[in-house]
């Protein structure tokens, strides 16, 4: 199992502490790194296959060519991965060959030391063209001055609607309570009736799934598309957002274990409506984790993806990665990207249907977008305020 989940706690953790909303991309970490371990090499292979939770570098580049395919087949996501390399690098075949096997990464060669500007814009073309323009500057000129690079990016785009979309004349204003215990006014999602939800009462919280159409490409119902849902983690008291964080990034498969089973009934049933995006570096949370050697000038082996290799060698300068979410009464945008330059069950026993519950999502909580079928989360986030 890897460990890239849990960099949404020191992520998460310094966010909750700036009072500020969340949101990381496991999925879109993953495959970064897979990429990255295709051109490594020694102690800096083994740290990424470990992290990875793979045995070797075969078995991790046909997991990440499974991936790909599956991520590329739903209707709902788009994705796309590419390597820009500086013209004075020559790339091992077998590099290339790879990150376009397995990773369906495409390979361009720019000029990162003379003319870091254009540069910067096809990077940040490949972004901005697969998020639709949600993301646009994930780079900018400065990153490249200066010694030749390598940056290895991907970006994801996820855009699906409630298979029962919240009627937009039921969206009521409300009270959110904040962290620091003000609190704002904002628009709330209101669908009180059958929903997939339960209480873990020993626990503290409660949670509601909310499914999203299964549709094809055409747009069309299709009962053999993919099932997305939304599961959203609110705690009993207004405080305790960092222990559900821990229980999400650190318990085995917590996130799909706590998956309502079935529908109750839930009233009422209110959440605020949000949009927002995050943008943090990844590099001391996995240095955190045990991977280390990629970000060591000294330790840094990526002898597996250039055969002219410079003197002074190369090693990741950063990790960084950039979300946004948007959900409303029609359903959920959410989009990352990511760059590395170089330099047992808590679902309840069957028993008969529970009493009426509220859920009202009026204080801190944790959110998470998940593929229900393969347990794949896709994010994770929570949100402190709805109006930021």
């Amino acid at each position: 199992m890897d460990q890239c989940l849990q960099v949404a706690l020191f992520a998460g953790t310094d966010a909750i502490a700036r009072r500020s909303n969340f949101i990381f991309s496991p999925l879109s970490m993953r495959t970064g790194l897979a990429l990255l371990a295709t051109g490594t090499n020694g102690e800096t292979l083994r740290q990424l296959l470990t992290f990875l939770g793979s045995q070797d570098l075969h078995l991790l580049n046909a997991a990440s060519a499974s991936l790909v395919a599956e991520m590329r087949a739903w209707p709902q996501l788009t994705f796309a991965a590419g390597i820009f390399a500086d013209r004075s690098f020559s790339l091992r075949p077998e590099f290339v060959s790879g990150a376009a096997s397995a990773h369906r990464a495409s390979v361009r060669s720019v000029d990162f030391q003379n003319q870091p500007a254009a540069a910067a814009a096809e990077v940040n073309a490949l972004i901005a063209e697969t998020t639709r323009g949600r993301i646009r500057d994930l780079v900018s000129p400065d990153s490249f001055r200066g010694d030749p690079k390598i940056v290895l990016a991907n970006a994801m785009h996820f855009k699906a609607t409630w298979s029962r979309r919240f009627d937009r004349s039921d969206t009521t204003r409300s009270e959110f309570h904040r962290l620091d215990g003000t609190s704002v006014r904002a628009p709330f999602l209101s669908a009180p009736g059958m929903q997939y939800a339960t209480s873990f009462d020993d626990l503290g919280f409660k949670v509601l799934q909310c499914f999203y159409k299964m549709a094809g490409r055409d747009g069309k119902l299709d009962p053999k598309a993919p099932l997305f849902s939304m599961l959203i983690f609110l705690r009993h008291r207004r405080d305790g957002l960092r222990d559900l964080l821990r229980l999400a990034v650190t318990e085995p498969d917590f996130v799909m274990r706590c998956a309502p089973r079935r529908e109750q009934v839930v009233n009422p049933c209110l959440l605020p409506k949000f949009k927002f995006s995050f943008r943090f570096d990844a590099t001391d949370a996995l240095r955190g984790l045990g991977l280390a050697a990629p970000f060591d000038p000294l330790a840094a082996d990526l002898s597996g993806a250039v055969s002219n290799m410079p003197p002074e060698g190369l090693y990741v300068s950063a990790v960084e990665q950039v979300c946004a979410v948007e959900v409303d009464e029609e359903g959920t945008t959410a989009v990352a990207s990511f760059y590395a330059p170089t330099n047992p069950t808590y679902s309840p026993f069957e028993r008969p249907p529970p009493p009426p519950m509220s859920f009202v999502a009026d204080h801190p909580f944790l959110f998470a977008i998940i593929e229900y079928g393969k347990g794949e989360v896709l994010f994770l986030g929570h949100v402190v305020d709805p109006s930021s």
